[in-house]
C-alpha cells in the first residue's frame, strides 16, 4: 500500500459517520496490545481551545526536551498535521505501515476510531514521554476517553454539536465531564459554564479540581481569549511539577513565547488574517479581537451547515465593510446562497475560497484587511489557495 492508498483508505471510513461510543476503539486496541497504556498522556476537551491549549502544553513540554506526541483534529491542510511528535508530522511510510498493521483488525471502525488508533500506535512505538491528546467530539463516548491521563483539561462548554452532545448547555458539560477519571486532577477556567456539573463529577470520581486564571505574560498567539488557553496549560504544568516532573520558569516562558497554531488570528500576510473561529462563540470572540485593530475588513466566510448560521452571519455582519461568501471544498460546508438572508452589508458570491481569496486581494485598499473565517476547513482552504504549508511536512 502506497501512501496515497492509505489516505483513501481512511478517508473511506467516512462511510460509517460519527459513531460516538468506545466499544469499537476499545476492542481494536486491545487487538494490538493496548497502545495507550504505554506513554503518559494529557487529555483535553473542550468547545473551543482545545488545539491551543495543546500546542502551549507541547511547545513548554518540548522546551524541556521531552518528547512530546500531539494528537490534534481536524487538519488544516495535510492529514499528517494531526499526528506529531515534537511539531514533526508522522511520516508517510509510518503512517502506512501502522494502518497496514491494523487493517486485519477493522471492521466497521470510523474515520476518527481508525485514526485514533493509528496516533496512540506511533506514540507507543515512538516511546514519547508525554501525549498530549485532544478530545474529537464531546468527551465521555469519544475515541480517546480510553485514556487514563496525567491531568485531565476542560477548556470551555459552549454550544456546538448540539445533535450529538445536547441541546443545553448542562447536557454539554456532562458530556464533556465524561473524561474525568478517578482520582485524575481536573483543570478548568475559573468561569466555565454549568461548573456544577463538572464539579459534581470530580466529588463522584474523587478528582481534585484545579480552577486556572488568565495567564498575563507574554505569549506568542495572538487574542485576548488565547490568555485563558495559556492560564489552562501553566496549571497542567504546574501540576505536572508537583509530580516531580522538572520543567524550569525558562521552559515555560520560551514555550509560550514559541508556541506554533496557525490559522487562530493569523496574519499570513500583512493584510490577510486568517482564523478558524468555528462556532458562535469563537465569532464572538473573534469579532471583538478584530474590533480593536480599527480596519476596513473585507470579510471572506464559509460556515458549515450545522452550525449556528444566522448567529454566526450576524456577528460577522457588525465588523465587516464588505462580505464575500464562498464554500469550502467539503461536503459540511452550507451553500453561501443560504447565509446571504443573514446579513445586511454589500455581499459578493464566489464559488470557492481560492476565487474568494483572488477577488479580495484585486478590490483591498491601503489599510484594509482581509479577514478568512467560519471553519478550520476554510481557512485549510486559504493556506491552500496561498500555496503555505502551516506546518512542517
Amino acid at each position: 500500500m502506497d501512501y496515497d492508498a492509505t489516505i483513501d483508505f481512511i478517508y473511506s471510513r467516512e462511510k460509517f459517520g460519527i459513531k460516538l461510543g468506545l466499544n469499537n476503539i476499545t476492542e481494536l486496541l486491545n487487538k494490538v496490545n493496548n497502545p495507550q497504556n504505554k506513554f503518559k498522556s494529557i487529555h483535553i476537551a473542550g468547545t473551543n481551545g482545545k488545539g491551543s491549549t495543546s500546542a502551549f502544553i507541547s511547545s513548554i513540554l518540548d522546551k524541556v526536551g521531552y518528547k512530546v506526541g500531539t494528537y490534534t483534529s481536524p487538519h488544516l491542510v495535510n492529514f499528517r498535521e494531526r499526528i506529531k511528535i515534537n511539531s514533526k508530522l508522522i511520516t508517510k511510510s509510518d503512517l502506512t505501515r501502522i494502518l497496514e498493521k491494523i487493517i486485519p483488525h477493522i471492521t466497521t471502525h470510523t474515520f476518527f476510531e481508525v485514526t485514533t488508533a493509528i496516533a496512540f500506535i506511533y506514540f507507543a512505538e515512538q516511546k514519547v514521554d508525554f501525549a498530549v491528546v485532544e478530545v474529537g467530539m464531546g468527551g465521555r463516548l469519544d475515541a480517546t476517553n480510553v485514556l487514563i491521563p496525567e491531568v485531565s483539561v476542560i477548556t470551555g462548554i459552549s454550544f456546538d454539536h448540539s445533535e450529538h452532545l445536547g441541546d443545553t448547555l448542562d447536557k454539554i458539560a456532562f458530556e464533556k465531564a465524561g473524561i474525568i477519571k478517578s482520582n485524575v486532577p481536573v483543570i478548568i477556567f475559573e468561569n466555565i459554564n454549568s461548573k456544577k456539573i463538572i464539579e459534581q463529577v470530580c466529588i463522584e470520581k474523587k478528582s481534585e479540581l484545579i480552577n486556572a486564571k488568565s495567564y498575563n505574560n507574554k505569549i506568542s498567539l495572538r487574542g485576548e481569549f488565547q490568555h485563558i488557553n495559556a492560564g489552562l496549560a501553566f496549571e497542567v504544568i504546574k501540576n505536572l511539577r508537583k509530580k516531580g516532573y522538572i520543567i524550569s520558569e525558562e521552559n515555560i516562558e520560551k514555550g509560550f513565547l514559541n508556541t506554533k497554531w496557525p490559522g487562530r488570528m493569523d496574519f499570513v500576510k500583512e493584510n490577510i488574517l486568517f482564523d478558524c473561529a468555528h462556532n458562535l462563540e469563537a465569532i464572538k470572540l473573534l469579532v471583538i479581537e478584530l474590533k480593536k485593530l480599527n480596519k476596513n475588513i473585507i470579510l471572506i466566510t464559509s460556515i458549515m451547515k450545522d452550525k449556528q448560521k444566522q448567529e454566526m452571519c450576524q456577528e460577522l455582519d457588525k465588523i465587516a465593510s464588505q462580505i464575500i461568501l464562498t464554500k469550502a471544498s467539503v461536503d459540511r460546508a452550507a451553500n453561501p446562497e443560504e447565509l446571504v438572508k443573514f446579513i445586511t452589508k454589500p455581499v459578493i458570491i464566489k464559488a470557492s475560497v481560492s476565487e474568494a481569496l483572488n477577488y479580495a486581494k484585486s478590490i483591498i485598499k491601503k489599510d484594509e484587511l482581509i479577514v478568512l473565517t467560519g471553519s478550520i476547513f476554510t481557512v485549510g482552504n486559504g493556506f491552500q489557495a496561498l500555496s503555505f504549508k502551516p506546518f512542517d511536512s
